[in-house]
């Protein structure tokens, strides 16, 4: 095909798109929605509700400790939990599919990952339902009123992570 053609219809269909209004972008950052809930306990067997996080925005961490990529994933967490850590509208929640809850426990103590650590246990299939769930490690972003925002999040390790997130919050 002749270059200038190509060139052509490549301009045609980049001005074709049209780009979103700012009350677009701005239903594309927070949609609507009802809020979520679910209750784990935590590593000293205490209840945690996500309800109890209402008012704060929270990054979702679905991971277990012998998933080799949860592993390869955590520096790049921790890395973005200390560059949120001025933030105290930011809490980061990490559900581990762990059967086995003393492994799970030795894992926590032994990555030493700042944030809320709780087992997903007998809730496992309503978590995997809630948010859309084939693997792991999988990331979820929820804002302050409860209401999913990013159900497949970015992983922490990826370009531009930190910026999109830092928008979230402050559209929040």
């Amino acid at each position: 095909m002749n270059k200038k053609l190509l060139l052509f219809i490549s301009v045609i269909i980049a001005f074709s798109f049209k780009a979103p209004s700012d009350k677009e972008k701005s239903e594309l950052l927070m949609p609507a929605g009802d809020p979520v809930n679910f209750t784990l306990e935590d590593t000293a067997g205490k209840k945690v509700s996500l309800s109890d996080f209402r008012g704060k925005f929270v990054v979702i961490d679905f991971w277990a400790s012998w998933c080799a990529p949860c592993l390869e994933e955590l520096p790049a967490t921790k890395k973005l939990i200390e560059d949120m850590k001025s933030n105290d509208k930011v809490v980061f929640l990490f559900v581990s599919f762990d059967k086995n809850e003393d492994l799970w426990k030795d894992k926590v103590e032994e990555t030493g990952a700042h944030g809320v650590h709780l087992i997903a246990g007998t809730s496992s299939d309503k978590l995997k339902a809630m948010f859309n769930l084939d693997g792991i490690p999988h990331y979820s972003w929820i804002n302050t009123k409860g209401v999913i925002v990013a159900k497949d999040a970015a992983r922490p390790s990826e370009f531009g992570t930190k910026a999109i997130l830092k928008t979230y919050v402050m559209k929040d």
